[in-house]
């Protein structure tokens, strides 16, 4: 259970709340990504969103199989490709340790292909980079959907 930070209406002081009783809610997001500049792109474009969250950067499988197992995020953010491994190797670990988590997979151009192949593996969805600003309705929606629960 986190805790986080309401304000109470009356008294007009933050207090802090636990997510059962507060207005806000929190997604624990899983970024895989090597690229600086795409982490950059998806770190600004959240911060500059309403959604709350925690955002935790990984760049290696060894790194994703920890979080996965110990960490237990709402939902994975994945780079197509990456240095050493790929969007692929992403799913492949995330069906062999959380099967009902969602991954959005952050893509830098159209490539159907491979795009079917992510989908038909298991990816939720594919974000364009130049799309990027639909990140935050993307996260939203699924959390709001009920997938925040699925890792627990």
């Amino acid at each position: 259970m986190s805790n986080l930070l309401g304000l109470n209406n009356s008294t007009n002081q933050i207090t802090l709340q636990n997510d059962n009783s507060s207005p806000f809610w929190e997604i624990k997001i899983l970024l895989v990504e090597t690229n600086p500049s795409v982490i950059r792109m998806v770190e600004k474009v959240l911060e500059d969103s309403s959604v709350l969250h925690f955002l935790r950067r990984i760049d290696t499988i060894h790194d994703l199989n920890f979080e996965l197992k110990y960490n237990k995020p709402n939902l994975v953010l994945s780079g197509r490709t990456m240095e050493g491994f790929s969007a692929k190797n992403v799913l492949e670990q995330v069906e062999m340790y959380t099967p009902s988590l969602p991954v959005l997979v952050l893509a830098p151009d159209f490539n159907a292909e491979m795009n079917i192949q992510l989908v038909n593996q298991g990816a939720y969805d594919i974000i364009y980079h130049s799309e990027i600003k639909r990140l935050p309705n993307e996260v939203s929606f699924l959390y709001k959907a009920g997938l925040k629960n699925r890792a627990s």
